[in-house]
């Protein structure tokens, strides 16, 4: 028997020490009788040919006779090892009685290296999906997917346990964000079709698969996506959330149908950003953010430390330090001032224990300011190209106005194509493919299937927006601002809301294969009126600012938007070779990264946080930083619990929305036992049935 079989095997008896000592002796009687000797009386018969065994029984002298084989000892053994078997009550751990389809989701993302799991939670993830494994039928499949940003097919149905137990050890932690969309499709792709052979199995599409999503929650509902005939359980990785409190008495009130955030262990660096002084031209400025998820205040300090370029993985000199003191479940800001405008590389670290290491530390590059590429497609916008003109957009961008007759051109197109600028801006104009860089739409969607479906809306009002973002830095006003008009859609798998209104997001960043695209989804003119009042107030152009600086590639305005681990990044590299060498954030390995057939230079192994190097030729150098800035990741508290007291009302503003309805967690698959008791006990009473047979028939004989 194999030994993932032998473990999944427990016992459970009704008697206690003093009856198993009893019973135990009862094998030990049935042999003493069969080895003593039998004292018989003589009687006189007419022949004693039938007697003779026992005539030579009375030839022994001694007390004991030796044990002969005999049919009826070994069957009365046999009746007493399964009666003691049956009493000691065996059972099986299994997660059903029959045979089974399991598709298994387990994520990977960077909140999944949490330790408040011990030893993390990743691991106990892949413990909870052993146990699936092990327990699996002679005739079970199972499947196995791992998932972040991405989803990755781990293994494709089979039955082999073993298989699937290495597969299962050898999903690694990633620090990429989580996207739960793709994983699904993923599945449903795979999970049932009418031949699927994977690792030399041919998967039944009778079998409805049972579909075990292993995850902490952090990842965005998704909405209006199909399950077919998947049938979703979510095993919530994580401590439990605390006990529910009615409003007014604790912080885990929420009214029904609000987002649910409690308190967990972690401390983290959510933003860092970087800019030339306004008053001194000489001086760096780091600006930075931390958040508290804890309930309770932190008191700790955000220390800068400056790494040498040529030599990767440095550990960093200690140059400043400010000190925190951060409010439970709140933000602080803090400020560096670097006077230097050589060319530098420094990271931020927060020395605080907490339950995710990686988001307590973020970097950033300074120096050799370098203009952002802009080309603005309008057709005449003065709002637009006023707000380009003010000095210090000047400052930091070169900026060309084309029209979209224009930019149907060759020569517009060719540039746009060839990667010549690093952010294309259309205003009111819809191109017919994306370009090769980043790109902020206003008022239109970016071309691909993902927006053909939009709803319009009428006089949406702002609610809230992303503060968090750079694009949205320093915004305040945006509640005094108007819209007329709006086109609504639904956001595409890792999209991030900037501007939320009551009606859906009036403005979105979503990545796309190396580059971001932002997108406003209501225009800034309605022919040639105006279709909104943002002209009005400072945050207009200071939106459009921050979009230069956040999707220009500005030296020394590093953002999540473009080094994010995990996600491509673009390199502009300024030189003429057909490849560059990018060094690793550790230094360990050097990647040769070629330049694709739109002039770029993507590099895709940003796997971790850290300082990246790309070099060609003899001097050139790109020094670039990738950061963990992600909301979700760093709040810790699982999602997807109902807490102990929640009202009904309120039990579905916890619930995990997968498809067209929402879906509870759990903290473990429930396990079905499979009793075998009974059925050794009934073997036994065959065996004692057998053993009464053969009796009477010897004695009748």
């Amino acid at each position: 028997m194999p030994w993932d079989v032998l473990r999944s095997i427990e016992f459970r008896s009704p008697l206690g020490p003093a009856a198993w000592w009893a019973l135990a002796a009862v094998p030990v009687g049935i042999v003493a009788l069969y080895f003593l000797k039998l004292r018989r009386r003589p009687v006189t018969v007419s022949s004693t040919l039938l007697w003779r065994k026992s005539l030579e029984d009375l030839h022994v002298n001694s007390l004991f006779q030796k044990l002969r084989r005999n049919l009826l000892l070994f069957l009365q053994l046999l009746v007493i090892a399964l009666t003691m078997l049956a009493l000691a009550g065996p059972r099986m751990k299994g997660t059903s009685g029959r045979s089974q389809r399991f598709v298994l989701l387990i994520d990977n993302s960077a909140s999944m290296s949490a330790t408040d799991a011990p030893p993390t939670r990743l691991e106990q993830a892949r413990e909870e999906a052993r146990k699936v494994v092990r327990n699996m039928g002679g005739d079970d499949l199972a499947m196995i997917v791992s998932f972040a940003d991405s989803a990755r097919v781990v293994s494709n149905y089979t039955g082999d346990k073993r298989l699937l137990l290495r597969r299962i050890d050898a999903i690694e932690p990633t620090q990429s964000s989580t996207s739960l969309r793709e994983a699904l499709q993923v599945a449903a792709g795979l999970a049932n079709p009418s031949r699927q052979i994977g690792e030399g199995v041919v998967a039944s599409d009778q079998v409805t698969p049972k579909l075990f999503i292993y995850t902490d929650g952090g990842f965005a509902d998704v909405d209006g996506f199909s399950l077919g005939n998947l049938e979703p359980e979510v095993v919530v990785i994580g401590p439990p959330p605390p006990p529910y409190s009615p409003p007014g008495e604790g912080s885990a009130a929420v009214d029904s149908g609000a987002e649910v955030h409690n308190p967990s262990d972690n401390v983290a660096v959510v933003a860092l950003q970087g800019r030339i002084s306004d008053d001194r031209p000489d001086v760096y400025q780091l600006f930075g953010r931390a958040h508290n998820y804890r309930a309770e205040p932190v008191k700790t300090e955000a220390q800068l430390f400056r790494r040498q370029l040529d030599k990767p993985g440095d550990a960093g000199a200690l140059v400043d330090a400010v000190a925190l003191e951060i409010p439970p479940r709140a933000d602080q800001a803090f400020k560096f001032d670097i006077p230097e405008t050589r060319l530098a590389q420094y990271e931020v670290r927060l020395p605080v224990e907490d339950a995710l290491a990686v988001d307590n530390r973020a970097f950033a590059v300074v120096g050799n300011a370098r203009k952002a590429q802009v080309l603005a497609v309008s057709a005449g916008n003065r709002y637009l190209l006023d707000a380009f003109n003010t000095p210090t957009a000047v400052d930091r961008a070169d900026v060309r106005i084309v029209t979209p007759d224009e930019a149907k051109g060759e020569e517009v197109a060719r540039e746009i194509r060839g990667g010549r600028y690093d952010l294309v801006v259309y205003d009111g104009w819809r191109p017919d493919a994306p370009p090769e860089a980043n790109a902020l739409y206003l008022g239109v969607f970016p071309p691909g299937a993902l927006y053909d479906k939009t709803k319009a809306v009428e006089s949406p009002v702002i609610l809230d927006w992303n503060i968090g973002h750079p694009m949205m830095q320093y915004i305040r006003d945006l509640s005094l601002v108007y819209v007329a008009k709006a086109n609504i859609v639904e956001l595409p798998p890792g999209a991030t809301t900037l501007i939320e209104s009551n009606v859906g997001p009036l403005a979105f960043v979503v990545p796309r294969e190396g580059f971001t695209d932002a997108v406003l989804t209501f225009p800034l003119l309605d022919g040639k009126t105006p279709n909104t009042t943002w002209f009005r107030y400072i945050s207009f152009p200071l939106f459009l600012f921050n979009g230069v600086e956040a999707l220009g590639n500005v030296r020394g305005s590093e953002s999540e938007l473009t080094a994010s681990p995990g996600k491509p990044v673009p390199l502009r590299a300024e030189t003429a070779e057909k490849t560059i060498q990018v060094v690793s954030a550790d230094g360990s390995k050097t990647e040769t990264v070629e330049r694709n057939p739109q002039g770029t230079f993507v590099y895709n192994q940003a796997d971790v946080a850290g300082l990246y190097t790309a070099r060609w030729a003899n001097d050139g150098m790109l020094p670039f930083a990738v950061n963990l800035f992600d909301f979700r990741e760093s709040d810790l508290a699982p999602r997807g619990l109902i807490p102990a007291g929640a009202p009904e009302s309120q039990a579905e503003s916890y619930k995990i929305k997968i498809g067209y309805s929402p879906v509870a967690g759990v903290s473990g698959l429930p396990v079905v036992k499979l009793d075998w008791w009974k059925h050794i006990a009934v073997a036994g009473l065959v065996v004692l049935l057998i053993e009464w047979y053969i009796y009477n028939r010897r004695v009748y004989i």
